[in-house]
């Protein structure tokens, strides 16, 4: 089955049965290694791309669209860079997200043959940005609420599929409670995330040094839910549940606004 890795081009071509084809193998590969960069993309291309095409002919509509798919700006966020800029500014909230997260960034691809593929990695590499902006971290009850702020942006098909997956599998690690209450919990995000601005077309580069409730003030919708760790929201702090630990070094700095 792993012999089986088309590229880019020949994704782009498949029919309804070659995409569930790609699914499962795409499926297959995660599996294996959650990182695979093919198995990522392929994943995308199998279950997104109708979704992503529509993002793509609405860009073709707007102003910020049409300047994307002119431009093409490269999202590369350079954390080291990140690091040195201004308390409080998105780009050094971001360093802090993502190191308490103990992500890193999506590695970059090729370079973009089509629009389609453009915003195929662009909604890819931007994916931890709108994470952190929106306040929700990578743990799996944060990530099923952030898939409801996902879909209200744009159809996803691997949205749904991560979500009804991953649903099943809360009661072992938050009890039935959070089971019954993730349903909800979705749809108010859902429901915040319809009086957002499209952040698809958002040209984050451009942001890194603004104020992160400047940013925040400017792109996401008023009344966020407030539930779980994120009572009090709005805040410049990097949350983490009881379920995540902090990397040991620089603790204290992460968990301070």
């Amino acid at each position: 089955m792993d012999a089986y890795r088309p590229d880019v081009d020949a994704m782009q071509s498949l029919g309804f049965f070659g995409k569930l084809r790609l699914a499962v193998h795409a499926m297959v590969a995660l599996s294996k290694n959650i990182v695979d960069p093919w198995g990522q993309l392929a994943f995308q291309w199998a279950m997104d791309g109708r979704g992503i095409a529509r993002v793509m002919e609405r860009a073709r509509a707007t102003p910020d669209g049409v300047s994307l798919l002119t431009e093409r700006p490269r999202f590369d966020l350079d954390l080291a860079r990140c690091a040195t800029m201004p308390e409080g500014s998105l780009g050094r909230f971001l360093f802090d997200w993502f190191r308490a997260w103990r992500l890193e960034p999506f590695a970059p691809r090729r370079a973009p043959r089509g629009d389609l593929e453009y915003f195929v990695d662009r909604l890819f590499f931007t994916h931890d940005v709108w994470h952190a902006t929106v306040g929700l971290g990578t743990d799996l009850r944060n990530e099923l609420r952030f898939l409801g702020v996902l879909l209200s942006q744009y159809g996803s098909g691997s949205a749904v599929l991560a979500l009804a997956a991953g649903w099943f599998k809360v009661p072992a690690e938050y009890g039935w409670r959070a089971f019954a209450a993730l349903p909800f919990e979705v749809w108010r995000f859902y429901r915040w995330g319809k009086g957002c601005k499209p952040l698809s077309f958002v040209r984050w580069e451009d942001y890194l040094e603004q104020p992160l409730e400047r940013v925040r003030k400017e792109l996401l919708a008023k009344d966020r839910p407030r539930i779980g760790e994120w009572q009090a929201w709005p805040t410049a702090r990097v949350v983490l549940p009881p379920q995540v630990t902090r990397p040991n070094e620089g603790a204290g700095e992460l968990a301070s606004s």
